[in-house]
């Protein structure tokens, strides 16, 4: 098919051969019969030909042979009618060098008119460097996908209308769902019916581009069971930066909800023997308090009898009856006190006034002491706080008895309870002594467990009490009195402030 160099028809097109030849990509020119007349620079360097050795020839010589016959029969049926097959037009396909290696080539043919004749013009893009790169991009997909597989959570990938397009091994191993199975599926496959309204939530978030950590919900397994989930959800984008769907990182949290159940009835527990503790040392103080209104009882009793059988006026008799029964109920307030105080319980937080429940505490915690000058200084307009009272009263017991015993051996024996307001806005407890204060390398490790000043003390009722008002979302501290002794104080945020 070659045709000697004397018969081309020669190029007078300056402008064009300036174009052609400054091209980054290859080009060439074709006559009407599809012979080369036109081989720049670029072409020369990626085929590694000189132009001469090109020029009048036929392109598919720069083809390798499984893509010649294919060129071939599309030139002669351009020779024949003008028409190019769509086939050849643009298309990637293998090139041939001089010296027969082969390499990647996007080649495009377009149509034209010289000096009143057809031409065509070929464009040359090495795909050598694209195809490498699409082979280190294969190879990371690769490796990212053996990742998402190998993950011990639940890797799940969506469109912006909730319809699955991955599903990993962890994800079948956790809901019991094969990739088969769930991919073409809406995501809301695996919601309860109560939580189908998150759905919508997720998507208006993910198509803002917002991702959505550690979101925990509940799922369905294949069988229908519940699951305890963690989530996190992150926007997937295309490269433009559109968010085109999602990628959802599922974790099965169920065990550590176990645990976390099962450690907060552990906690429950230790409060409790920390309450019984509490009472087992004030257990002379309270049969103390018990035996006066009991005494009282039955000298009411005993005097109404002998009113009776004396035959007095029933109204003095009456009088002693109803007295008795007054100091009754005062032994019953006390006995329902302690009954509160100890009883084991479920944690149940309610809207409190925390003078009321510092008051009662006080009652409790300094049952029995003796010589001991208290002050209260309540506050009168603090906020409502949401709190278990009898948690907070544990804690303000274990502390108006450590300031008691503290002062056991104190010339000076002033305890102070008062309340306030915060500078951030917490509600303020604090309880003052005029004890001895607590030695420096003891006050370091005061709110640890087992650690004590007393004799014969546990060690576990500051480290409960600080637990108690963390799990409040307050903090209980210790600093000393500038009067002498120390100063113990926990704050309680207001119940306005949780809803916020």
């Amino acid at each position: 098919m070659a045709t000697a160099l004397s018969r081309l028809t020669p190029w007078n097109d300056s402008l064009f051969e300036t174009v052609v030849a400054a091209a980054v990509n290859g080009m060439a020119a074709l006559n009407d019969q599809g012979l080369v007349q036109l081989f720049n620079s670029a072409a020369e360097a990626m085929f590694q030909v000189h132009r001469e050795e090109i020029l009048g020839r036929s392109l598919p010589m720069l083809l390798a042979p499984a893509y010649r016959d294919a060129y071939e029969a599309a030139f002669i049926q351009f020779r024949a009618t003008g028409e190019l097959s769509p086939a050849v037009v643009s298309r990637e396909v293998e090139g041939q060098r001089k010296n027969g290696t082969t390499f990647p080539v996007f080649l495009s043919l377009g149509q034209g008119q010289h000096e009143g004749k057809r031409i065509l013009v070929v464009v040359f893009q090495d795909l050598s460097a694209l195809q490498g790169e699409r082979a280190i991009h294969s190879e990371e997909r690769a490796f990212l996908a053996a990742i998402v597989d190998s993950s011990n959570d639940a890797i799940v990938s969506k469109t912006l209308d909730g319809r699955i397009t991955s599903w990993n091994r962890a994800a079948q191993t956790m809901f019991g769902y094969t990739a088969a199975e769930m991919i073409g599926s809406s995501i809301t496959r695996l919601f309860p019916e109560d939580r189908l309204s998150e759905e919508a939530d997720i998507l208006e978030r993910i198509r803002d581009g917002e991702t959505v950590e550690h979101y925990e919900t509940v799922r369905l397994k294949s069988d229908g069971t519940p699951l305890e989930v963690s989530i996190t959800i992150s926007p997937i984008r295309n490269a433009f930066g559109q968010v085109i769907g999602a990628s959802k990182t599922v974790r099965d949290i169920s065990e550590q909800k176990a645990s976390e159940a099962r450690l907060q009835t552990l906690l429950s527990e230790l409060q409790h023997v920390a309450r019984l503790s509490e009472m087992g040392q004030v257990s002379a103080a309270l049969a103390h308090e018990l035996n006066q209104p009991l005494s009282a009882v039955m000298n009411y009793t005993n005097l109404a009898k002998r009113l009776i059988t004396s035959g007095a006026p029933a109204d003095k008799a009456m009088e002693a009856v109803t007295k008795a029964g007054e100091q009754a109920l005062r032994a019953g307030s006390i006995i329902r006190h302690l009954r509160d105080f100890v009883g084991k319980r479920n944690s149940n937080r309610t809207l409190e006034d925390i003078n009321a429940v510092a008051d009662e505490a006080l009652v409790l915690g300094l049952m029995g002491a003796q010589s001991i000058d208290i002050h209260v200084n309540f506050r009168p307009d603090l906020p409502p706080v949401l709190i278990d009272k009898i948690q907070i009263q544990q804690v303000l017991v274990n502390l108006l008895r450590n300031a008691s015993e503290a002062m056991a051996q104190s010339p000076q024996r002033d305890l102070t309870l008062s309340t306030a307001r915060h500078d951030d806005g917490a509600v303020l407890v604090r309880v003052y002594d005029t004890g001895s204060g607590v030695p420096e390398a003891v006050a370091q490790r005061l709110f640890l467990p087992f650690v004590t000043t007393k004799p014969s003390g546990m060690g576990i009722g500051l480290a409960i009490s600080r637990t108690i008002i963390e799990s409040h979302g307050g903090r209980l501290s210790m600093s000393p009195n500038p009067a002498g002794g120390t100063i113990f104080q926990f704050t309680l945020p207001p119940a306005a402030s949780l809803t916020e």
